[in-house]
């Protein structure tokens, strides 16, 4: 066991060794030194980050985490509220119609802030409606 690790560190040693005494030789260039600056080597195919195959093997190696099809990204902030203009399409979808005078409550123990509003539904019945200022949701509907 000791002899392999002896020959593994004599060979990493003559390999690092090598290349620099290869360095030392100096050898007169037959190309001149404006045009050797110039010279690139390849190695092969070089991707770019942005490349069409780099995307398409990242999209494959992730297929379980990335979708083509992603829903975009919802942002909510923290207690956003909104003004009743924003939520009064919302509401119209639900079919109320004919709003009075929106009312803002600031706080309550079990809706927070919202909106109290008299509308009429698609009866054509008056009712009082609580639209939550934050999530724009139907709270209360009462005649």
């Amino acid at each position: 066991m000791k002899k392999l690790a002896i020959l593994a560190g004599l060979a990493a040693a003559l390999g690092i060794a090598a290349p620099a005494a290869a360095q030392a030789v100096s050898v007169k260039p037959s190309v001149p030194a404006d045009a050797r600056s110039a010279v690139e080597l390849v190695h092969g195919k070089h991707y770019h980050h942005n490349s069409r195959d780099v995307q398409r093997a990242y999209k494959r190696h992730n297929a379980h985490r990335y979708y083509s099809h992603r829903p975009p990204v919802v942002v909510y902030h923290h207690h956003q509220v909104r003004p009743w203009s924003y939520w009064r399409p919302y509401v119209v979808q639900h079919h109320y119609h004919g709003f009075g005078a929106p009312v803002f409550y600031s706080s309550h123990p079990h809706y927070g802030p919202y909106y109290r509003v008299r509308a009429y539904d698609r009866s054509n019945v008056a009712l009082w409606l609580g639209i939550s200022a934050i999530t724009g949701a139907i709270l209360f509907s009462n005649y």
